[in-house]
C-alpha cells in the first residue's frame, strides 16, 4: 500500500511538473498562452520598480524589432545581419553569455531594416520566421536547422510592405504561417519535416501573426489580413481548423490597409479587431456559432492601436491607442492608454500625458507593464475602470538625460514633440526575468 502511495505521488508531482512548465515560460510570441498575460504567484511588481532596480545584463545586438522567447534557462532572440543575414541566438538566461547562434544566409535589405517577430520554442527546438520569409526549425542540440523552408519559393510570394514580420503559431504537430501569395493565404506544416499539411486560399497580406481562440467551444486559428488597393481594399478575418486548415469562418467586416495586431476573444461569441492607420477597429459578433458561423459587427471605432494587442479586464479593453495619425501636435491628445466598456464607450484615456507611442503592454498578474515606444521608460499601471493609475517608472534604456534635454529646447511651444527612439519590440516575462528589448540592445532584469 505505501509503495501505491509514492508511486501515486510520483504520478502526480510529475503531472504537476508537466502542467507547471509552460506558465513557466514565454515560449512564444506573447507569452505562454499568446494573449500577452501571465501569473507569476508572490511577485510584487511595485516594490520592484520603486527600487530603481539596476538590470541584470546587457547584450548589443544589431538594430531591430525581434522580441525574446523565454525557455527554462535560456532566451532565445532574433538578429539579423545586416542586409546579409537571419540570426538566432541562444543566450543563457541568468548571465546572458551566448551559447551559440545559428546563421542563414539570405542577402537583402528589410524597409525598417532588422530582425521582426519572435521565436517559438519547445524542448528539442526553436522555430522562427525571418524577415524575407525563410521559416525555420533549429535544432537546440546542435544549433542547427532540421529544415528550412522559403516562402517565397514554395509558395510563390512576394513580399509584404516590411517583410515577413510574423511569429509561428504551433498546434500539436502543426506549425501555422502566413504565405500571404497568390494561391497560399495561411499554410500548415508539419513541425518536425517542414513538408506542407494543408492551405487556404489566398487573401492578400498582413503584418499580424496567427493566432489561437476557442469560441463556441471550437478550438480555431484566426487571422487577419487584406488586399490593398491604394488606401482601400478588401479586409479578411479568416478562422480555420488547426488540424485541417478547412475554413471556420471568414468575412470582410473589417478592414485595414496594415494588419499588425491579432484578434482579441472577449467571448465565446465575440471577437474584438484592432489597427491603426486610420482604420480604427470593431467588435465581431457571432448571431451563430458552430457549424454555420455567422458574424455581423457590434460596433464600430474610430481608434485603433497600431502595433500590439488590447486586454481584457474584468469587462474592460485597455488600449494604446497611438498610431501614426495621432503622433504629432494636438492629435497627440486623442491617444495614450485608454479604457474602453464592451459597448465601446471611452471610459478614460491619458492623452499626451503619458502618450506612451507604439511600445509593448503585459498583463503581469494584475498590473500592466507598458514599455513607452518613444522613450523607452517602463510603466507600471493599475488597471481601473476609475482612471489611470501609474505605480511606478523605470529608465530602462537611460534616455531620460536625452529626453528632458529636447522637452527643455522646447518651453515656449504649446505642442511638445517627444523623441521617437521606436522601441517597440515584445517583451518577455518569465520567472524571475523581465526581457526588454531596445533597437540595438537586449536587457533583462531581475525581478526578485
Amino acid at each position: 500500500m505505501r509503495r501505491c502511495f509514492i508511486l501515486l505521488g510520483c504520478i502526480l508531482l510529475s503531472f504537476h511538473s508537466i502542467q507547471g512548465e509552460e506558465p513557466l515560460n514565454w515560449h512564444q510570441f506573447q507569452g505562454p498562452s499568446r494573449t500577452g498575460a501571465i501569473k507569476i504567484p508572490g511577485l510584487d511588481l511595485k516594490s520592484w520598480i520603486a527600487g530603481d532596480p539596476n538590470p541584470n545584463w546587457a547584450v548589443e545586438l544589431h538594430e531591430g524589432f525581434g522580441g525574446a522567447a523565454i525557455y527554462n534557462e535560456e532566451v532565445f532572440v532574433l538578429d539579423r545581419d545586416p542586409a546579409e543575414a537571419d540570426l538566432l541566438l541562444c543566450l543563457d538566461l541568468e548571465s546572458g553569455s551566448e551559447k551559440w547562434r545559428f546563421r542563414f544566409d539570405h542577402a537583402g535589405i528589410l524597409p525598417h531594416s532588422g530582425s521582426r517577430g519572435v521565436p517559438l520554442v519547445e524542448q528539442d527546438a526553436a522555430y522562427f520566421i525571418g524577415g524575407l520569409g525563410d521559416i525555420h526549425r533549429i535544432n537546440k542540440t546542435t544549433g542547427e536547422a532540421d529544415w528550412t523552408v522559403s516562402i517565397q519559393d514554395r509558395y510563390e510570394a512576394t513580399p509584404p510592405k516590411w517583410g515577413w514580420a510574423q511569429s509561428p503559431l504551433i498546434v500539436g504537430d502543426v506549425l501555422i504561417a502566413a504565405a500571404m501569395s497568390t494561391d497560399a493565404g495561411l499554410v500548415g506544416l508539419n513541425k518536425k519535416t517542414g513538408e506542407e499539411l494543408w492551405r487556404t486560399r489566398g487573401f492578400g497580406d498582413s503584418h499580424s501573426s496567427t493566432t489561437k481562440l476557442t469560441l463556441d467551444g471550437v478550438e480555431q486559428v484566426v487571422f487577419v489580413a487584406t488586399e490593398r488597393e491604394g488606401d482601400g481594399g478588401i479586409g479578411t478575418t479568416i478562422s480555420v481548423d488547426p488540424k485541417t486548415g478547412s475554413t471556420l469562418w471568414d468575412t470582410a467586416i473589417y478592414f485595414n490597409k496594415i494588419p499588425i495586431p491579432f484578434p482579441t476573444k472577449i467571448s465565446d461569441d465575440r471577437v474584438f479587431l484592432t489597427g491603426g492607420y486610420g482604420n480604427g477597429s470593431a467588435m465581431l459578433k457571432f448571431t451563430q456559432g458552430a457549424p454555420n458561423w455567422q458574424a455581423s459587427e457590434q460596433y464600430s471605432l474610430d481608434i485603433g492601436t497600431q502595433m500590439h494587442q488590447p486586454f481584457l479586464i474584468d469587462e474592460h479593453l485597455y488600449i494604446l491607442a497611438n498610431e501614426n495619425a495621432n503622433h504629432k501636435g494636438e492629435a497627440r491628445k486623442t491617444g495614450g492608454l485608454m479604457c474602453l466598456n464592451l459597448d465601446g464607450e471611452t471610459l478614460w484615456h491619458t492623452g499626451d500625458t503619458p502618450f506612451m507611442g507604439r511600445g509593448n503592454m503585459v498583463r503581469v498578474n494584475d498590473h500592466l507593464l507598458i514599455q513607452d515606444g518613444e522613450t523607452g521608460f517602463l510603466r507600471l499601471v493599475a488597471p481601473s475602470p476609475k482612471g489611470y493609475q501609474e505605480l511606478g517608472l523605470l529608465d530602462v534604456f537611460e534616455k531620460r538625460e536625452e529626453v528632458d534635454a529636447m522637452i527643455a529646447k522646447q518651453a515656449n511651444r504649446k505642442f511638445v514633440r517627444l523623441p521617437d527612439f521606436k522601441l517597440w519590440s515584445p517583451m518577455a516575462i518569465s520567472q524571475n526575468h523581465l526581457i526588454l528589448r531596445g533597437q540595438e540592445r537586449l536587457i533583462c532584469y531581475r525581478l526578485r
